[in-house]
């Protein structure tokens, strides 16, 4: 039998995903897990969210400690204009009261600090596959 170990690699690869994260090493972690699988992009700047200047990805892993918006604020924006509503929002929180963020927050997936590399993969993957069905 021949398996072609490739393609599901190189599909993978094509998916893309803006971060927005601030902590050096929290960007060292997901760029050194990430980039294996998908394209990565970092935002340093939650306004350019805002205003729509990025690279249309197919996930966004936001911190949910924005430096310059609340996340609640850049995750209701991005839900509610056309061009983002489908793309799922994986939020990323040290927040002890990450349950009350959940309810408030329209973010698709959250994954509480700190966290293992499969268990982001795992959600990533999930997202992304999720996204990719229900097109």
């Amino acid at each position: 039998m021949v398996y072609d170990t490739g393609t599901s690699n190189r599909i993978a690869m094509t998916r893309k995903i803006l971060i927005t994260e601030s902590d050096v090493d929290i960007k060292l972690l997901l760029s050194s897990l990430l980039k294996k699988h998908y394209q990565i992009s970092f935002l340093n700047d939650a306004e350019l969210l805002l205003k729509g200047s990025f690279e249309k990805p197919d996930l966004f892993i936001l911190n949910s400690q924005l430096p310059d918006h609340s996340i609640l604020e850049v995750c209701k924006h991005l839900k509610s204009h056309a061009n983002t509503r489908e793309i799922p929002i994986l939020i990323i929180s040290a927040s002890e009261d990450i349950d009350s963020l959940m309810e408030e927050c329209p973010g698709d997936d959250f994954i509480r600090k700190p966290f293992s590399g499969g268990e982001l993969l795992e959600k990533v993957h999930s997202a992304i596959n999720t996204k990719i069905t229900s097109r």
